[in-house]
């Protein structure tokens, strides 16, 4: 990406369900990692419009858009879309934060492109945005020993040891966002596409 100053704005999306059943699941890792990158920009995620909370910082001179889709999961790519386009936002200027099955708890994968890989948050964002050629940021959270439980490990919470390192991530949420938006995706790629214990 590597935005020049005042270049262009750029829309971080995070993923999740809207609903108080659903704080702090890990399905809800992309809504609580925006949610910790707003808090280390000191601003909100509060203003609803176009069926998404949003939030905007300014660095500089571009502003950067926070979006949490409020129309579940499934539904996600209709909602950025529309935010998308009222901004006039370019697809390769959307950076997406989500949990991600494949991934053991720790793990973090930035990357431009690709597919779904079965996340149905994901997909709706590929129907959605020309071109798929938006930034993923991948969050991992493990997966259930049995592939029948998939549905409701995603929608349970952290242990507590797991939770300790995915707080340590979403710490990270700043350094991770403003190195992708500022210095690239592949400086960033370099930086953190590893393990964190």
């Amino acid at each position: 990406m590597q935005v020049k100053e005042g270049n262009s704005n750029v829309l971080i999306v995070g993923l999740g369900n809207p609903g108080s059943e659903f704080e702090q699941t890990r399905h809800n890792t992309g809504f609580d990692f925006l949610d910790s990158f707003a808090s280390q920009n000191n601003t909100k995620i509060d203003k609803s419009k176009l069926s998404s909370l949003l939030g905007n910082i300014k660095k500089n001179g571009t502003t950067i858009y926070l979006c949490k889709p409020q129309s579940y999961m499934n539904n996600s790519g209709k909602s950025v879309r529309s935010i998308k386009d009222f901004y006039k936002i370019e697809s390769t200027k959307i950076i997406v934060v989500f949990d991600d099955l494949d991934l053991e708890v720790g793990q973090i994968k930035i990357k431009r492109g690709g597919s779904s890989a079965g996340h149905n948050g994901i997909k709706s964002m590929i129907e959605h945005l020309p071109g798929n050629d938006f930034i993923r940021i991948r969050v991992g959270i493990g997966k259930p020993s049995e592939k029948s439980m998939t549905n409701k490990y995603v929608l349970s919470k952290f242990k507590n040891d797991d939770l300790k390192i995915i707080n340590k991530i979403n710490n990270l949420a700043d350094k991770i966002i403003i190195s992708i938006v500022f210095k690239g995706i592949s400086f960033a790629m370099n930086t953190f596409n590893s393990k964190i214990q």
